[in-house]
């Protein structure tokens, strides 16, 4: 009974997270330095899962960034991903700057994402999983949308990456 109250306030805090238009504390900070603080939690749950996780982190610019918000978004791709792996199978994340534009990238070896849930994908309770609420990356959309950060995903047989482009600012 708890695990499914505990299932039911989860469900309710992504969905309230998910409408509210709040105006969102920013403040300049690096990328890196959010995951680096975030990867022992990753860490842990890629080995509890028989997983692992690679880190290709490079130099970044600043941003303005809601830190909270970001370990949000940071944390719902990668457990995304660890939920589209089979054991034994990498989650890589990687930071890097294109152009004026700093990127993170989590790409994981899954099977990939089918075409007709691609063209819908963060409608909000659009879920493949068993147990999923469909609220984790419509909240990331949310957290992107209010970074000016887009949201670009490739997928294939041998996995998929979501990159989160995040625009520098001069």
């Amino acid at each position: 009974m708890i695990e499914e109250l505990d299932r039911a306030n989860s469900i309710i805090s992504e969905f309230l997270s998910m409408g509210s238009n709040k105006i969102s504390e920013f403040t300049i900070g690096n990328l890196n330095t959010i995951v680096n603080a975030i990867v022992p939690l990753i860490q842990a749950d890629a080995l509890s899962q028989n997983k692992y996780l690679l880190l290709e982190i490079n130099e970044i610019a600043n941003l303005l960034l809601n830190p909270n918000e970001i370990r949000q978004l940071i944390l719902n791709l990668c457990r995304n991903g660890l939920e589209a792996m089979e054991e034994g199978n990498y989650l890589t994340i990687k930071t890097y700057q294109e152009a004026n534009r700093v990127v993170l990238a989590v790409t994981d070896q899954g099977s990939g994402i089918k075409p007709e849930v691609l063209e819908k994908i963060g409608t909000p309770f659009l879920s493949t999983k068993d147990n999923g609420t469909g609220l984790g990356l419509g909240v990331c959309y949310g957290i992107a949308n209010r970074h000016n950060a887009k949201i670009d995903i490739q997928t294939g047989s041998k996995g998929t990456t979501f990159f989160v482009k995040f625009i520098m600012e001069n």
